[in-house]
Protein backbone atom coordinates (compact mmCIF):
# COMPACT_ATOMS: atom_id res chain seq x y z
CA UNK A 1 0.00 0.00 0.00
CA UNK A 2 1.00 3.80 -0.89
CA UNK A 3 -0.41 6.60 -0.19
CA UNK A 4 0.49 9.72 -2.82
CA UNK A 5 -0.21 12.60 -3.74
CA UNK A 6 -1.46 12.95 -7.90
CA UNK A 7 -1.64 16.74 -9.69
CA UNK A 8 -2.54 17.74 -12.91
CA UNK A 9 -2.80 20.61 -15.25
CA UNK A 10 -5.19 21.12 -17.87
CA UNK A 11 -5.29 23.75 -20.43
CA UNK A 12 -8.17 23.84 -23.21
CA UNK A 13 -8.56 25.51 -25.99
CA UNK A 14 -11.58 25.57 -28.25
CA UNK A 15 -10.58 24.14 -31.87
CA UNK A 16 -14.08 25.31 -34.27
CA UNK A 17 -17.87 24.68 -32.98
CA UNK A 18 -18.17 21.20 -30.89
CA UNK A 19 -14.35 20.49 -31.02
CA UNK A 20 -11.71 21.05 -28.25
CA UNK A 21 -7.84 20.69 -27.41
CA UNK A 22 -6.79 20.11 -24.39
CA UNK A 23 -3.27 19.57 -23.06
CA UNK A 24 -2.53 17.82 -20.14
CA UNK A 25 0.50 17.37 -17.84
CA UNK A 26 0.35 15.15 -14.48
CA UNK A 27 2.81 14.18 -11.55
CA UNK A 28 2.62 11.64 -9.04
CA UNK A 29 4.18 11.33 -5.95
CA UNK A 30 4.27 8.79 -3.52
CA UNK A 31 5.29 8.11 0.28
CA UNK A 32 7.04 4.22 0.40
CA UNK A 33 7.91 4.83 -3.74
CA UNK A 34 10.74 6.43 -5.80
CA UNK A 35 9.12 9.42 -7.13
CA UNK A 36 8.09 10.70 -9.57
CA UNK A 37 6.09 7.33 -9.43
CA UNK A 38 4.40 8.50 -12.50
CA UNK A 39 4.81 11.73 -15.48
CA UNK A 40 2.85 12.45 -18.09
CA UNK A 41 1.86 15.15 -21.00
CA UNK A 42 -0.65 14.20 -23.41
CA UNK A 43 -3.04 15.50 -25.98
CA UNK A 44 -6.83 15.20 -26.05
CA UNK A 45 -9.21 16.25 -28.49
CA UNK A 46 -12.73 16.44 -27.88
CA UNK A 47 -15.85 16.15 -30.25
CA UNK A 48 -19.51 17.32 -28.02
CA UNK A 49 -22.87 16.13 -29.71
CA UNK A 50 -25.77 17.26 -27.53
CA UNK A 51 -25.15 14.32 -24.40
CA UNK A 52 -22.11 12.46 -26.24
CA UNK A 53 -18.65 13.24 -25.93
CA UNK A 54 -16.08 11.58 -28.37
CA UNK A 55 -12.39 11.58 -27.35
CA UNK A 56 -9.24 10.71 -28.95
CA UNK A 57 -5.85 10.92 -26.55
CA UNK A 58 -2.51 10.71 -26.72
CA UNK A 59 -0.05 10.67 -23.47
CA UNK A 60 3.86 10.17 -23.19
CA UNK A 61 4.37 8.38 -19.35
CA UNK A 62 7.46 8.24 -17.75
CA UNK A 63 6.46 5.17 -14.83
CA UNK A 64 9.13 4.01 -12.46
CA UNK A 65 9.06 0.34 -10.98
CA UNK A 66 7.53 0.11 -7.74
CA UNK A 67 10.04 -2.61 -6.43
CA UNK A 68 13.33 -1.25 -8.58
CA UNK A 69 12.60 2.42 -9.22
CA UNK A 70 13.68 1.76 -12.39
CA UNK A 71 11.91 4.39 -15.48
CA UNK A 72 9.67 2.88 -17.88
CA UNK A 73 8.35 5.28 -20.99
CA UNK A 74 5.05 4.71 -22.10
CA UNK A 75 3.37 6.06 -24.95
CA UNK A 76 -0.76 5.37 -24.25
CA UNK A 77 -3.02 6.36 -27.26
CA UNK A 78 -6.44 6.12 -26.24
CA UNK A 79 -10.20 6.67 -27.32
CA UNK A 80 -13.28 7.09 -25.04
CA UNK A 81 -16.92 7.82 -25.46
CA UNK A 82 -18.89 9.54 -22.94
CA UNK A 83 -22.87 10.05 -22.17
CA UNK A 84 -23.68 12.29 -19.96
CA UNK A 85 -27.80 13.11 -18.49
CA UNK A 86 -28.36 15.38 -16.18
CA UNK A 87 -31.43 15.44 -13.51
CA UNK A 88 -31.96 18.61 -11.69
CA UNK A 89 -28.85 19.67 -10.37
CA UNK A 90 -27.16 16.36 -10.98
CA UNK A 91 -25.03 15.30 -13.50
CA UNK A 92 -24.34 11.53 -14.50
CA UNK A 93 -22.01 10.32 -17.15
CA UNK A 94 -20.04 7.10 -17.84
CA UNK A 95 -17.07 6.94 -19.80
CA UNK A 96 -16.18 4.20 -21.60
CA UNK A 97 -12.66 4.00 -22.82
CA UNK A 98 -10.10 1.85 -24.69
CA UNK A 99 -6.37 2.40 -24.63
CA UNK A 100 -3.52 0.50 -25.25
CA UNK A 101 0.17 0.77 -23.42
CA UNK A 102 2.60 1.00 -25.96
CA UNK A 103 6.15 0.49 -24.46
CA UNK A 104 5.13 -2.53 -21.77
CA UNK A 105 5.92 -6.15 -22.78
CA UNK A 106 2.94 -7.31 -24.76
CA UNK A 107 1.72 -3.72 -25.22
CA UNK A 108 -1.20 -4.64 -23.59
CA UNK A 109 -4.44 -2.71 -24.17
CA UNK A 110 -7.08 -2.21 -21.25
CA UNK A 111 -11.09 -1.11 -21.41
CA UNK A 112 -11.59 1.27 -18.60
CA UNK A 113 -15.50 2.09 -17.83
CA UNK A 114 -15.86 5.12 -15.34
CA UNK A 115 -19.32 5.84 -13.91
CA UNK A 116 -19.73 9.36 -12.29
CA UNK A 117 -22.52 11.88 -10.24
CA UNK A 118 -21.91 15.64 -9.84
CA UNK A 119 -23.93 17.70 -8.10
CA UNK A 120 -23.92 21.74 -8.86
CA UNK A 121 -24.44 23.29 -6.03
CA UNK A 122 -26.47 26.54 -6.31
CA UNK A 123 -26.03 30.36 -5.74
CA UNK A 124 -23.26 32.47 -6.53
CA UNK A 125 -19.91 31.35 -4.80
CA UNK A 126 -16.77 29.75 -5.66
CA UNK A 127 -17.70 26.05 -4.69
CA UNK A 128 -19.39 24.72 -8.07
CA UNK A 129 -20.38 21.15 -7.57
CA UNK A 130 -19.55 17.73 -5.62
CA UNK A 131 -18.61 14.76 -7.40
CA UNK A 132 -18.04 10.50 -7.28
CA UNK A 133 -16.94 8.25 -9.00
CA UNK A 134 -16.23 4.76 -9.75
CA UNK A 135 -13.95 3.20 -12.66
CA UNK A 136 -13.28 -0.31 -13.05
CA UNK A 137 -10.26 -1.60 -15.63
CA UNK A 138 -10.42 -4.32 -17.71
CA UNK A 139 -6.97 -6.15 -19.32
CA UNK A 140 -7.36 -7.72 -22.11
CA UNK A 141 -3.89 -9.44 -21.82
CA UNK A 142 -5.19 -11.68 -18.88
CA UNK A 143 -8.90 -11.58 -19.86
CA UNK A 144 -9.98 -10.27 -16.59
CA UNK A 145 -10.75 -6.99 -14.03
CA UNK A 146 -7.73 -5.96 -12.45
CA UNK A 147 -7.97 -1.88 -11.11
CA UNK A 148 -10.98 -0.22 -9.41
CA UNK A 149 -11.15 3.19 -8.59
CA UNK A 150 -13.26 5.11 -6.56
CA UNK A 151 -13.64 9.28 -5.84
CA UNK A 152 -14.98 11.63 -4.35
CA UNK A 153 -14.00 15.58 -4.49
CA UNK A 154 -15.05 18.78 -4.93
CA UNK A 155 -14.86 21.39 -7.87
CA UNK A 156 -14.23 25.15 -7.03
CA UNK A 157 -14.62 27.87 -9.71
CA UNK A 158 -12.41 31.03 -8.36
CA UNK A 159 -12.61 32.76 -11.71
CA UNK A 160 -14.48 32.04 -15.11
CA UNK A 161 -11.96 30.58 -17.10
CA UNK A 162 -10.30 28.67 -13.75
CA UNK A 163 -11.39 25.83 -11.67
CA UNK A 164 -9.64 23.72 -9.31
CA UNK A 165 -10.90 20.27 -8.63
CA UNK A 166 -9.62 18.41 -5.47
CA UNK A 167 -10.50 14.67 -4.15
CA UNK A 168 -9.84 11.51 -2.54
CA UNK A 169 -9.45 8.47 -4.61
CA UNK A 170 -9.10 5.01 -3.45
CA UNK A 171 -7.41 2.33 -6.00
CA UNK A 172 -7.15 -1.38 -5.39
CA UNK A 173 -5.13 -3.70 -8.09
CA UNK A 174 -6.01 -7.31 -8.61
CA UNK A 175 -1.92 -7.24 -10.16
CA UNK A 176 1.25 -5.38 -9.35
CA UNK A 177 2.46 -3.62 -6.52
CA UNK A 178 1.50 -1.35 -4.41
CA UNK A 179 -1.86 -3.54 -4.48
CA UNK A 180 -3.40 -0.59 -2.92
CA UNK A 181 -3.25 3.79 -3.19
CA UNK A 182 -4.95 6.17 -1.15
CA UNK A 183 -4.64 9.43 -3.16
CA UNK A 184 -5.41 13.06 -2.55
CA UNK A 185 -5.22 15.02 -5.72
CA UNK A 186 -5.73 18.21 -7.38
CA UNK A 187 -6.44 19.22 -10.96
CA UNK A 188 -6.54 22.96 -12.10
CA UNK A 189 -8.09 23.19 -15.10
CA UNK A 190 -7.74 26.27 -17.70
CA UNK A 191 -9.88 27.37 -20.59
CA UNK A 192 -7.92 29.45 -23.09
CA UNK A 193 -10.00 32.15 -24.84
CA UNK A 194 -10.28 32.15 -29.00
Amino acid sequence: MDSQVWSELDATYPVAVNWSATAIFTTRLGIDLPNPTLTAGGLQIDYRSGSWTATGTGYYVSIRNAECGARTAIWLPAAALTYELGIGPVALSERNRLEQLEGLPGAPARYRNRAGADWQIPGQHALIDVFVADEVFYDFSTDRWTRNRAQVGLQFQPAPNFRLQTFYLRQNNADGAPDRLNVLGLTLQFDIER
